[in-house]
């Protein structure tokens, strides 16, 4: 039975990266990346396959609550961001305390933690689990208050059946890829 849990797990992450490609190309291919930056405290965001709204602590502090349903799991979590000293602008690299609020940023480094709740009801398998995630990503302002956000990472999961009491568990690694809307500032 842990081999289906795998099998199905791979699945989806074979489901999410190749949507993970359609989405990347259409984004990079049909809008300029010419705008002004400014961003907010408080964003939207879609990712694939759910929704998310991160709030802004600080300049380099977000969390965000997000949830995702595919077929027959439902994951619900709280991402913490970190937002990196160090950031990217048009053409030169910029360090500086105040670079979150510069409109010539384009790019924001950054590293998080994510805890995840989990929940299945597959074929004659159904029940819970959690997982844990290190991340570090890049989020790239295509607009004025819209960005485009890519990170990876490794993620510890643990699921049990609660039919048959079975205990799955292992590193998995993860890429997350979403949409940005903000609001604020």
């Amino acid at each position: 039975m842990a081999i289906k849990y795998n099998i199905y797990i791979g699945n989806l992450i074979y489901k999410t990266s190749k949507g993970l490609l359609w989405v990347m190309a259409f984004v990079f291919l049909s809008i300029p990346l010419s705008a002004e930056i400014s961003k907010g405290k408080f964003g939207i965001g879609a990712n694939y396959p759910g929704l998310d709204v991160k709030i802004f602590l600080s300049d380099k502090l977000s969390l965000e609550l997000k949830g995702q349903i595919e077929d027959n799991i439902i994951v619900g979590g709280l991402r913490g961001y970190y937002y990196l000293k160090t950031a990217m602008g048009r053409n030169k690299l910029k360090v500086s305390s105040e670079y979150y609020s510069n409109p010539e940023v384009k790019y924001l480094l950054f590293s998080g933690l994510e805890a995840d709740f989990v929940s299945f009801d597959y074929d004659d398998h159904n029940g819970t689990g959690f997982a844990g995630e290190f991340f570090a990503g890049i989020e790239y302002f295509l607009r004025k208050n819209i960005s485009a956000q890519l990170d990876l990472g490794p993620a510890m999961i643990f699921l049990e059946d609660e039919d048959t009491s079975e205990f799955v568990r292992g590193l998995e690694y993860v890429i997350n890829f979403g949409i940005y809307y903000y609001f604020g500032k």
